[in-house]
């Protein structure tokens, strides 16, 4: 049975909170659930961005790197299967990438290696409550989930 880790665990292991790994967290959630007593899961994932990390800790990726396809097309969208051929499909909906124009800004002084100790501050604080209006938004304003 895939075991969901607590999101601590998740976070740990990506090295911050952020509202990608909120996303990603939520989408594990559903997928853990979803493969039940089944832990021989295959995963393509489109996308190297945030949420991955929290399918990869939760499906073990790190012990079992074969479960695990990244097929990047820079979109969050995940398909899941277990060995009997049903598939779990999880897309993120449009519009729902949260950032803001103050982070893009300080995320290229960042980059640039320019940002001052009051910008990383500040960026901390804007990913901060991004990620606590992330964890409040319901599953389904977020992503869909269908199955085959």
């Amino acid at each position: 049975m895939v075991q969901i880790p607590a999101f601590e665990t998740i976070a740990k292991a990506h090295g911050h909170t952020c509202p990608g790994i909120a996303l990603g967290y939520k989408i594990a959630v559903v997928a853990a659930k979803w493969a039940g007593e089944e832990d021989d899961i295959r995963i393509v994932a489109h996308t190297t961005r945030c949420p991955l990390d929290a399918l990869k800790v939760t499906f073990d990726v790190k012990h079992h790197p074969e479960r695990m396809v990244v097929a990047d097309t820079n979109t969050v969208s995940f398909v899941i299967t277990k060995p009997d051929g049903h598939r779990l499909f999880i897309d993120e909906l449009p519009g729902t990438h949260l950032t803001s124009e103050e982070l893009t800004e300080l995320k290229k002084k960042v980059e640039a290696g320019t940002a001052t100790p009051e910008d990383l501050r500040r960026m901390n604080e804007i990913k901060d409550e991004l990620f606590h209006v992330m964890q409040a938004i319901p599953d389904e304003k977020l992503f869909a989930v269908r199955e085959e």
